[in-house]
């Protein structure tokens, strides 16, 4: 045979075996289509196109101005059970690692492996813990737990952990702690935050979530996109500030012997809020006192199945309209913890609020600083007579001297018979007193301002509102009133975001204008009124080298019978430097017991904090100003 037919028939013998492959591949795909497994084929096809994942991003990160870290993310895990491959020994083992490491009670651990789940319907659960009030909590473990666990997992010397899982959860860390819980807020292990700024910017936080659809032909050959992480935010807060603040109200509080305390330091000129201050302080890593009683129940449900979720939703939302009681639900409403009291509680400011009826009646002309004012020691309006603070009669005073020696007799005289009700109320709201500020902090409330159109108002109401009393406010808000008069009679609306930091671009964002209550010259005019002297109310909140102005408060506590004869809110709000204000600082004590007033209690603390805040802030004293003028 010579070579050229052996060729040939090689040839020839390809050609054939590729006729046969093609024939079968044409077989084959008739098959696919038209063939008794068309459906099949036909349905893994669909599955694999409509298969889709969610990819979350990453929660955004908050920092403070200066960049330094409040709050961002850290790897955790919840632990999990796949209850049909426990064994009798991986129950005991599972309990004692679990305990030991967590320092956890194993007889707690053990009955829940124990306990007959799949005639419940479960063949996976969630371990938990049992927190404050004896409710279930997941239990959750860091990275080193982890690893530690993963460990014993992969080992087949190590304790039998068969049927433990370790499944990542959402995780918040507060490097800052306490510091500033209430501002930042918390996130639970759901991914949702919670008041503060957590709450008030969860949608920007969270970012959106990616959906990557699946492909059939490779179904992983795809590359995975990386989901944008939600918008980082820089806030107002300097922690330097909000730390030398909280070291002084804890310190005072203590000495005082104070309830609670509370201080806000914003800057007038635009509104950043610089410190805000609560004690008790909020911490954000140990939350769970704080969620809502819906949430605290729904963890119940994460114990479940998906599907036992849905129907445990469904059963729960059913008893929820069944005989819905209003009265109940007000009545629950109004026992929720406060978690931020600087927004979102209420209280009567006391002669603090004499600040806004003076500067109201000075703006309309119809007080001057001088004009002279008998003080008999009761004024009576509507009906109802009002005293001064110490009961006595002050005689011939000028308004600033009403305003130094604070006397409820002056101030209710100014409203009632200078400004009258029309007027007076006209300038509270101007004032924005009974309405939102709009800060950017979950849970703001508006607090309570009755006017003549109010069913409830009398003509008394008039004499008392003039000096704080039956007039209901948050700190945030008096502070955004008061602040217009350092900022030439300009109210600018509080705000806690500096810049928002997105995945393409940062937004700053601009001072908001709330409105001009008042004239740059009433503004003038009452802030030489107030200025801090070595005489007065106020003397002891004096910082030497700087001109301050501010006012006392003391104000009386309403409850069901009536004030409280004992317990009072010893307050100050203060400014400065007057040339150049550049801060305006409120302190409150609520129930202090070295002393009901807000002269002995607050005004020293006011002192304290401005001198170490000038410091900070690189604010020469007022000398200066004067000799550069």
């Amino acid at each position: 045979m010579t070579a050229y037919a052996s060729s040939k028939r090689r040839i020839r013998m390809i050609l054939i075996v590729m006729a046969v492959l093609g024939v079968a591949m044409f077989v084959q795909l008739i098959r696919v289509q038209f063939g008794p497994y068309a459906p099949a084929f036909a349905a893994r096809e669909s599955f694999a196109l409509e298969r889709k994942d969610e990819l979350d991003p990453s929660r955004g990160v908050i920092y403070d101005r200066d960049g330094r870290i409040l709050a961002s993310n850290v790897p955790m895990y919840y632990l999990e059970v796949e209850v049909r491959q426990l064994t009798p020994e991986s129950k005991k083992q599972i309990a004692a690692v679990l305990s030991r490491s967590l320092v956890l009670p194993y007889e707690d651990i053990f009955q829940q492996l124990v306990r007959d789940w799949l005639t419940e319907g479960q063949v996976r659960i969630r371990l938990t813990r049992e927190i404050q009030g004896g409710q279930p909590w997941p239990i959750t473990i860091d990275q080193p737990v982890a690893d530690m666990l993963n460990g014993f997992l992969g080992d087949p010397e190590a304790p039998d952990l068969s049927g433990l899982a370790l499944v990542p959860a959402p995780s918040r860390t507060y490097p800052s702690g306490k510091l500033a819980g209430h501002v930042v807020g918390f996130v639970n292990q759901k991914g949702k935050g919670y008041f503060g700024v957590e709450g008030f910017y969860d949608d920007w936080l969270v970012g959106d979530p990616v959906v990557v659809e699946h492909g059939s032909i490779p179904l992983d050959a795809r590359p995975q996109p990386d989901a944008p992480t939600g918008v980082n935010l820089v806030l107002t807060i300097d922690l330097d500030i909000q730390q030398m603040v909280d070291a002084i109200m804890r310190e005072a509080m203590e000495s005082s012997g104070a309830e609670s305390a509370y201080a806000i330091v914003m800057d007038p000129r635009n509104g950043e809020l610089l410190a805000m201050v609560i004690q008790p302080a909020l911490d954000p890593a140990n939350y769970e006192e704080w969620l809502p009683d819906e949430e605290k129940a729904g963890w119940e449900w994460v114990l479940a199945e998906p599907q036992a979720e849905a129907e445990a939703a469904s059963e729960s939302d059913a008893e929820a309209n069944v005989n819905p009681d209003p009265d109940a639900e007000k009545a629950e409403a109004q026992e929720e913890p406060v978690i931020d009291p600087l927004v979102a509680g209420v209280y009567e400011p006391g002669s603090t609020f004499k600040v806004l009826t003076m500067s109201a009646a000075l703006d309309a002309g119809l007080v001057t600083p001088d004009d002279i004012f008998v003080d008999t020691g009761v004024i009576e309006v509507g009906g109802h007579p009002i005293k001064n603070w110490d009961g006595t009669a002050w005689g011939p005073r000028t308004m600033t001297e009403c305003m130094q020696h604070s006397l409820n007799v002056c101030l209710a005289y100014v409203a009632s018979e200078k400004l009258e009700a029309p007027l007076f109320y006209q300038y509270l709201k101007d004032f924005g007193i009974g309405q939102l500020t709009g800060v950017d902090l979950e849970g703001e409330v508006a607090g309570s301002l009755r006017t003549p159109r109010h069913p409830d108002w009398t003509e008394s109401d008039l004499g008392t509102n003039a000096f704080g009393q039956g007039v209901s406010v948050t700190p945030l808000q008096l502070i955004t009133a008061i602040a217009a008069v350092p900022n030439r009679g300009v109210m600018m609306q509080p705000h806690i975001v500096r810049a928002v930091a997105g995945p393409e671009n940062v937004y700053w964002p601009q001072p908001t204008v709330l409105g001009s209550p008042i004239s740059a010259e009433t503004a003038e005019t009452i802030t030489t009124m107030l200025l801090v002297s070595s005489e007065g109310e106020g003397r002891r909140a004096a910082v030497s080298g700087y001109t301050l102005a501010g006012k006392t408060g003391t104000a009386q506590i309403p409850g069901d019978q009536g004030y409280d004869p004992d317990l009072t809110i010893a307050s100050y709000i203060g400014w400065g430097p007057v040339e150049a204000p550049r801060f305006i600082v409120l302190i409150r004590f609520d129930k202090p017991k070295s002393s009901p007033w807000g002269s002995v209690v607050a005004a020293p603390v006011f002192r304290q904090i401005v001198e170490r805040l000038v410091v900070m802030m690189g604010i020469p004293p007022g000398s200066v100003y004067q000799e550069s003028g």
